[in-house]
Order: C-alpha cells, then structure tokens, then sequence
C-alpha cells in the first residue's frame, strides 16, 4: 500500500465505485452559498481526491486529503497539490484531539476505501465527528465484506505463508464476519452523537477484465507483500490468485469477479 504509483494505476474499483457513491449522495446534502471546507480521509495517492471529488463538489473553498502513510502523502503533494488543495499526514484512528491539526474543522468530510483498514471504529467515528463543524455532513465509503479478506485468512493459515501474515486479523474489515454490518455502524455512529441520514451496505461486483489487471490491484493494496522475501514475491501473488479463484471469483469466460459489500454511511454533526 505504499506504491503510490502502481496505486494510481491499478485503482479502477475504487474510483468506479467512488464516482458512483458520490453521483448519488452529492445531491442529497446541503451546500452552502459561501463555499465549503472539505476533508478527504484516507487520500491515499491523491488522485481520487484530485481527480474525482474535487470536480464533483458543488461548492468548495478548501480541501484537505490526510493519510496515515507518509510516503502517500508525499506522493500527493508532489503531484495533485494546488492552491485550493493540501496533502497532511493524520491517523484518523490513533490521531488524539484532532481538531488541534485542523482549528477550524470542515463542513465536509469525505472517507473512500479506507476504513475497512480501521479496527477501532468508535475512535475513528469520534475524530471525524471532532472535525466536522456543527451542522457538518459526512460520508463514508469501505468495504465491509470482500473475498479479498477472505483469501488473506486463508493463504495465512499455510505453512509457507503463515510467518508473514502473523497479524492477518488487523487487515481484515471487522465487519466481514457481522451479519448485519450496516446496523452496526448505524448504532456506533449514533453512540459518538452522530445523526444517521443513512447507513447501508449493499452488494456490488467489479469484473477485471485480464489476470494481470487483477494481480497488480492485488499487488497495489496487499500489506503483506513487502514482508515476503524478493524471490518468493511472484509465487506469493500467484497464490493469491490460485485462492480467490477457489472463492468462486472466476466466471465462466474466465474473467475474475469481485463481489462485495460496500458500506456507505451519511451521517450528519446536529451540535
């Protein structure tokens, strides 16, 4: 997850369902005349934020992407700052009062594909809620439940493996598992004092038109790769392919599909 660039290139899940998210809840939140201080979560390599949100946003001031990763962050800046966006590093889940970083908070805040890599929802939840200005909408996009998470427990649980994906458990959505997911984040988003404008997961599908395409989008976004010695890298990717195959992710003309759930939360700061 810290290829910037093969992030960029191998992204067309992420964005198609960002672009397709955001054409449909846009138009249901509130703008306002003077412009609108917007924060994107999770900013990643900065181009959905650049490319994507920004052109989509009705009124917009100011934005802000923030990641955990420094390398991302720098990626961002060097290549889709410009005067009326800005790239900072922030730990959305571990970061403590972050409102200090950000004094005048956003009316907006936008999170797309990244906290399924968050464990502690409620925290999270909090700083975003901390952010927002009173009256502030957020909206927030990750997966729920996706094979992928599947396949890393299981290539975990071999013996070639298994010395590098020791801690699997903290790359895996901690609603994978739920049976109702959307009604869990409902209920957290509401205990940090959150009103909920609305909270799903529906099931999506995105069908990768060759086995390279999907091995690089393996690759862009798999945590456990880098630990992996050089020379056993392919075999390790190939594996992972050979496991999602298992999942039944193959269809019948031989391209893979993914099919998952999507958590989308619209959630509104009343205070």
């Amino acid at each position: 997850m810290e290829d910037a660039q093969l992030y960029v290139s191998a992204n067309a899940m992420q964005r198609r369902d960002a672009l397709l998210v955001l054409s449909e809840y846009l138009p249901q939140m509130s703008w306002r005349e003077e412009g609108e201080a917007v924060l994107d979560v999770g900013c990643g390599s900065g181009d959905v934020t650049r490319n994507l949100l920004m052109p989509l946003l009705p009124r917009v001031e100011q934005v802000v992407g923030v990641d955990v990763s420094r390398d991302m962050v720098n990626f961002a800046s060097k290549t889709f700052e410009h005067n009326s966006l800005s790239f900072h590093h922030l730990d959305i889940e571990r970061a403590v009062q972050p409102r200090q970083a950000f004094p005048d908070g956003f009316s907006k805040v936008f999170s797309l594909y990244c906290l399924h890599w968050v464990k502690d929802q409620e925290r999270c939840l909090n700083n975003i809620y901390q952010l927002l200005q009173p009256g502030g909408e957020t909206l927030l996009v990750f997966l729920a439940r996706n094979p992928l998470f599947t396949m890393y427990e299981n290539m975990s649980m071999k013996d070639r493996w298994q010395p590098y994906m020791q801690d699997v458990s903290n790359f895996v959505s901690v609603f994978q598992h739920k049976n109702d997911p959307a009604q869990i984040m409902a209920d957290l988003a509401e205990e940090v004092g959150f009103e909920v404008l609305s909270c799903e997961a529906p099931t999506f599908e995105f069908v990768f038109e060759n086995i390279n395409y999907l091995k690089n989008a393996i690759k862009a976004v798999n945590p456990f790769l880098k630990r992996v010695p050089c020379e056993e890298q392919d075999a390790f990717l190939l594996d992972c392919l050979d496991e999602l195959a298992r999942l039944k992710t193959q269809r019948s003309d031989g391209k893979m599909v993914a099919r998952y759930s999507l958590m989308v939360a619209h959630l509104h700061r009343v205070e």
